[in-house]
């Protein structure tokens, strides 16, 4: 079992209004861009019909058998963390300008480089820093500056820490 079966289960999730949508973020968005990175879980970003529905997408799977550890709920072996839309702006933004694509046949979003440096340079440890740099390869500079300036605020520093990764290249 692979990621086509857990896209499948995302769809479903969406079908079924457990989630209103979603978009794959993280370690596999930067590898479906062709950026090569070990990752150990799916990362995922969600739209929840309200906060209350993060608990009810835990007890779904709960009910279901899935094995759940710390933040993890496992869709076939494959550890998901599951990052909901109420966290902030920037994630709502990012699944709604997401790239709807085919993979192994099954339609899925995944969120644009330049939503995934954005989301990276908010996280912003080390290994992001990496990641970072060569995603900027590919992006187009214009719109990450757009979106950083858009969701830049004195908490995550967006554009500070763009600067400082520019630096260091």
């Amino acid at each position: 079992m692979g990621l086509k079966e857990v896209l499948t289960q995302l769809n479903n999730l969406k079908a079924t209004g457990i989630i209103q949508d979603y978009a794959i973020c993280g370690g596999y968005a930067a590898m479906f861009y062709d950026i090569p990175m070990a990752t150990y879980d799916l990362d995922v970003l969600v739209v929840l019909p309200t906060e209350n529905d993060y608990h009810r997408l835990y007890e779904y799977f709960r009910s279901q058998g899935a094995k759940i550890e710390n933040v993890y709920i496992f869709i076939e072996d494959m550890p998901v963390q599951f990052l909901p839309n109420y966290i902030s702006p920037l994630f709502n933004s990012a699944i709604e300008e997401a790239n709807t694509v085919d993979f192994q046949s099954v339609s899925s979003k995944f969120v644009s480089i330049e939503y995934l440096i954005a989301l990276y340079l908010t996280a912003f440890r080390k290994k992001d820093r990496v990641r970072v740099q060569n995603l900027l390869k590919k992006a187009n500079k214009n719109l990450l500056v757009d979106i950083i300036r858009r969701f830049d605020n004195d908490e995550h520093k967006l554009y500070e820490r763009y600067k400082r990764v520019l630096a260091d290249a």
